[in-house]
């Protein structure tokens, strides 16, 4: 099993809060403060995780040019889950079942906004495509905000495939489609639903629709015509939220 590292206070004390925590090794630049760095210490310790302290030009020469806080971890690579587990957690409780899609999402950072915004919408897992689409990576992980630590990811071939079966749990398919979709505030989203949005520039493959019980769009009043697919994802995604909530 290999390592690969996570950058940023909140990314890390989140990977040493989450339940199979991986991390191995955490390494502080020196001089830095603050109570959230105060609770990450802590939190290694409580673990028994290593923490190391470096001048901070060492720690820049091995961090790069990333956004770190000063803080990054060494952790075992990410093992992905298999559909069948997210479905399992989904149907325990099927009316409130939520389940995240992603189409081939090129850009880490947008994985990982989505990720953050499945995460707090509640969602059961995210599952994302092996086909042009990003890993978990360190970059996924910081934009994640420790959110990727808390939710399954399971990785598919056959994108499709995946939604029928998530079909045959008795959970419907919504697609974000900003240019056939109906208003997201006209549809009854109170239902179990595995949200679905597609590539940052071409959205969702025809396939992809294809299999889509309702497609949604996000009702846009200015002159630009779509939304980058991390904020299109929550926007939805917690529209499903406020429905669930007052329509009962």
């Amino acid at each position: 099993m290999s390592l690969n590292k996570i950058y940023g206070r909140h990314a890390v004390l989140e990977a040493l809060r989450a339940q199979d925590s991986k991390v191995q090794k955490v390494l502080l630049a020196k001089g830095g403060h603050g109570s959230v760095l105060k609770e990450l210490i802590s939190a290694a310790e409580a673990r028994g995780v290593e923490v190391e302290t470096w001048e901070r030009n060492r720690f820049e020469r091995l961090a790069g040019p990333v956004v770190h806080q000063g803080v990054l971890a060494e952790v075992f690579t990410r093992s992905y889950a298999d559909l069948e587990d997210i479905l399992q957690a989904a149907t325990e409780d099927l009316p409130r079942a939520l389940i995240m899609v992603c189409d081939e999402i090129e850009d880490p950072r947008n994985l990982g906004a989505v990720a953050r915004c499945a995460e707090g919408a509640g969602a059961q897992g995210l599952v994302i495509t092996t086909h042009r689409s990003t890993e978990i990576t360190s970059v996924a992980e910081k934009a994640s905000g420790g959110a990727l630590e808390h939710l399954t990811v399971a990785k598919v071939v056959n994108l499709a495939n995946a939604l029928e079966q998530i079909k045959a749990a008795g959970i419907w398919i919504a697609g974000l489609d900003g240019e056939t979709g109906d208003s997201l505030w006209d549809v009854d989203l109170n239902r179990p639903l595995a949200l679905v949005v597609g590539n940052e520039g071409k959205g969702l493959r025809r396939l992809t629709l294809e299999k889509c019980d309702m497609r949604l769009k996000v009702p846009m009043l200015g002159q630009v015509d779509s939304l980058n697919a991390s904020v299109a994802a929550g926007i939805a995604l917690f529209e499903i939220q406020r429905q669930r909530q007052y329509k009962k």
